[in-house]
């Protein structure tokens, strides 16, 4: 039966501007089927209100109807809670194992988001609903599926997909570090590449190398199936046949020389483990993690400064740039020579960068990342109008040329707030002319025909603002960067509903495809990925100023997070909303929205996703009557100079917080404000 909408929201929905006429066709039928969805909540204590002597607390005292994205995103968040339903309902068995696999990354990454939405302000049951499928897939993968798992963790994996499929565990930290044996495992799973478990060496501490391509639990390998659309093993053998795969002796002569020359190096893509001990560090405080990734991450710059300024993709065992292949610095697996190398070795460089600035609070780490960054745009060219560089290194030179990846800018400026950095941003935006995006000829795992893997422009504008709305994998989230920095450079006003809408669009999609019993997706194993019923890519972006998180053991970097100080827990409070409208070097300014009517919400504002940053006072304007009982405006500031602060939001108020601040200032920590 049809349930009515409250006459409260439809009194809200009313005083809306004209922004209501763009969500009014989504949203109401929405709330017509799912009205529960915006009920005002009751506020219900899991555990005691947060006390924190000597807090600066900061009262909300205008009142005005909501705007468009703070309903949107509330309700989106309320949506997920019956879409994650019924993805369990249909994937899983009771006790969380999964009834359908992709590979071992896919079914972790069909989860990622789950922590994180609860550590944004989703309900409880997305953390507990993360853990027990996390311990479920993990158990799976040990007993079954080719016994992959040992000691919980992945037995040997090129660090591209360990790395993926261990960013949702990393959430966890985020969501609650508290956890006994999450802490044990991340100790564990960081303690395979500090060479704790004699058995298990991974590293050599006197080179600074991670051993081979493929790494885990049961130590590093000496072999893995020869794949030469990611690898190269020029110049030990040239002028391959295209069939060898086919020719059993040429396969077996390919598969020894892939053994010997790929295998046994270190390559870029093995930075992305540094996310995980990074991972340890704020969960534990111990300084040798910490020590592992400066260490680790030194010598990958000091290899840059001796190749010339480019990053070498193979390192042999000895330490030795291009070890195996005559000196040649090029051909490592996902290296310059491969289809997707300049994608996964970038986005190893972003998180190793990323991680190494954050723990020491040194930007020089940014370098790691800038200096190639540059090693491209110095190579740049026009083509056609476009901006391009070469995404590929071979035997005559650069070649491959493509439009720059927005996404790779915008987590660098994140990182630093520089000039410089946003300058390259709008060198690259405007030399950013006609479509297609860089890969979009190339969107197969397997090779492609030479035409599919050549950039062309097909004669589309190229627009900055526009958010994409229907995004195909997780990874893909990078592509709705772009808008996100034009809103942040103020040319994009209505960006917080678009992106709100853009998510909820495709929960919807993804509804109807896990309603569907024939779903099948194109590729085997992401048919259940492609299904997932949660996305937190818009949410982490605009209530907490974050870029999406690097792929391949990435981090969240947000510039600001939330707790809530009446259920003791992290995230915004029940029907409170946030946005963050502008990020600069010294401030950053958010606007809090409480929708419910009846209750005061009460929060805390934090300075960085792991209090690394400090707020040194809030500006703000409070509404007061005068002597004659007139409603006055005054300006308000606040001195704080400390890491967090407290929000009080009465019921129906609203307030912009433009907030001071000195970053990277505090040693990071998982640790909540009262821990």
């Amino acid at each position: 039966m049809r349930q009515k909408i409250s006459p409260i929201l439809l009194a809200l929905l009313l005083f809306f501007s004209g922004s209501y006429i763009l969500i009014t066709n989504t949203l109401l039928s929405t709330l017509i089927f799912h009205p529960s969805s915006f009920i005002f909540h009751p506020l219900t204590l899991n555990a005691e209100p947060v006390s924190i002597p000597g807090m600066v607390t900061i009262t909300a005292s205008v009142r005005e109807a909501p705007p468009a994205w703070a309903v949107l995103e509330r309700h989106l968040m309320k949506t997920m809670e019956v879409s994650a339903q019924l993805f369990l309902d249909k994937f899983t068995y009771h006790g969380g194992t999964l009834r359908e696999h992709g590979k071992i990354d896919d079914d972790y990454e069909c989860f990622i988001s789950w922590p994180l939405l609860y550590a944004i302000g989703g309900d409880e049951k997305f953390l507990d609903w993360g853990l027990r499928e996390f311990n479920a897939i993990t158990r799976q993968w040990t007993y079954q599926h080719r016994q992959s798992v040992y000691r919980e963790f992945i037995r040997h994996y090129d660090a591209l997909h360990l790395s993926e499929g261990y960013v949702g565990f990393q959430y966890f930290g985020l969501a609650d570090p508290t956890i006994p044996e999450n802490i044990d495992r991340s100790r564990r799973f960081a303690g395979f590449y500090l060479n704790e478990d004699p058995e298990v060496q991974n590293y050599d501490p006197e080179y600074r190398i991670i051993r081979s391509i493929a790494t885990g639990s049961k130590g590093p390998s000496d072999h893995q199936g020869a794949g030469l659309a990611h690898a190269s093993i020029y110049p030990i053998m040239k002028n391959i046949d295209p069939d060898w795969h086919n020719k059993p002796e040429l396969r077996a002569e390919i598969q020894k020389i892939y053994d010997e020359v790929v295998v046994p190096c270190d390559i870029p893509a093995n930075l992305a483990i540094t996310g995980l001990v990074t991972h340890a560090y704020l969960l534990t405080g111990d300084e040798k993690y910490k020590k592992w990734v400066l260490e680790y991450v030194d010598a990958w710059m000091e290899r840059i400064r001796e190749n010339n300024g480019i990053i070498p993709d193979n390192i042999g065992r000895t330490g030795k740039i291009g070890e195996y292949r005559n000196g040649q610095w090029w051909g490592g697996l996902f290296g310059w020579n491969t289809r997707y190398g300049i994608e996964i070795m970038f986005k190893a460089l972003i998180t190793a960068s990323e991680c190494a600035h954050l723990i020491s609070g040194d930007p020089k780490y940014l370098d790691l990342l800038r200096s190639q960054v540059d090693v491209l745009l110095n190579l740049a060219k026009k083509e056609h109008g476009n901006l391009v560089v070469p995404y590929r290194y071979g035997p005559e030179g650069w070649y491959d040329y493509r439009p720059f990846m927005p996404h790779i800018l915008s987590h660098l400026w994140h990182a630093s707030l520089d000039e410089k950095d946003w300058e390259r941003i709008v060198r690259v935006r405007k030399g950013s002319k006609y479509g297609p995006r860089p890969y979009a000829y190339a969107t197969s795992p397997a090779p492609g025909t030479p035409e599919e893997e050549t950039w062309r422009p097909d004669g589309s504008i190229m627009d900055w603002n526009y958010v994409e709305d229907d995004i195909k994998q997780w990874n893909e989230n990078r592509l709705n960067e772009k808008p996100h920095l034009q809103y942040l450079a103020g040319e994009n006003p209505d960006w917080p509903e678009n992106i709100m809408q853009a998510e909820f669009k495709m929960l919807c999609r993804n509804i109807e495809r896990i309603k569907d019993p024939n779903y099948k997706h194109i590729w085997g194993s992401q048919t259940m990925i492609e299904q997932r019923a949660v996305f937190t890519n818009g949410l982490q972006q605009i209530t907490m100023g974050a870029p999406h998180t690097s792929f391949n053991g990435g981090l969240l970097r947000a510039h600001v997070r939330y707790f809530d100080i009446d259920r003791a827990r992290p995230g915004l409070p029940l029907d409170t909303s946030a946005l963050v409208e502008k990020i600069e070097a010294d401030r950053t300014v958010i606007h809090l929205v409480n929708l419910n009517v009846f209750e005061t919400r009460n929060l805390i504002v934090q300075a960085g996703s792991y209090g690394e940053h400090e707020f040194t006072e809030v500006h703000f304007i409070e509404q007061s009557k005068d002597s004659e009982g007139k409603m006055v405006l005054s300006d308000k500031t606040v001195p704080v100079n400390k890491k967090y602060f407290a929000v009080e939001l009465p019921p129906a108020t609203t307030i912009k917080l433009e907030i001071g601040m000195k970053r990277f200032v505090n040693k990071p920590t998982y640790a909540f404000p009262w821990h």
